[in-house]
């Protein structure tokens, strides 16, 4: 429904500020027909941006349930050490966020891929992103308690 919205006072938009001099374009010659083209397009490409959403959110997770269950790679917490030593993953190691760069020797010896995870999944996807770029293999596997739950599950 956002899309088709927001769709629309674009395409109203479109034929108030830009529009058609000359009357002879067909979409944007009159704000009905601008109006309505604007909320086609826009209830296209949010089915379409839902659908790629979905399907990586549900292929990203798949991916950590299989490395978990099959026990592959390494679990690495890059919370802060006083939140690691509240609750943690048993047997995940502690690589807080701002120690990641200077332990990079240490992070390319572990064996791949590093599942990455912290509070939120918020500096697990920075480590991510940081570590991606320097071709180490690695996940977001987003916040530790959902880690903790998927190995409960595969127990």
């Amino acid at each position: 429904m956002a899309g088709i919205a927001a769709g629309a006072i674009l395409g109203y938009a479109w034929y108030y500020f830009v529009g058609c001099s000359s009357g002879s374009c067909a979409i944007t010659s009159k704000p009905l027909n601008s109006t309505l083209y604007g909320a086609l397009m826009g209830f296209l490409l949010a089915g379409t941006l839902h659908n790629i959403r979905t399907k990586n959110t549900h292929n990203r997770n798949m991916n950590i349930e299989s490395l978990i269950k099959e026990r592959k790679g390494t679990l690495i917490d890059v919370r802060g050490y006083d939140e690691f030593i509240g609750g943690h993953v048993a047997g995940s190691r502690n690589i807080p966020l701002q120690e990641i760069p200077a332990r990079l020797d240490e992070l390319k010896k572990l064996p791949a891929p590093l599942i990455l995870f912290c509070a939120s999944g918020n500096r697990s996807g920075q480590a991510w992103s940081f570590l991606s770029q320097q071709d180490i293999d690695c996940v977001n596997a987003g916040s530790w308690l959902d880690v903790n739950y998927m190995i409960a599950q595969n127990a």
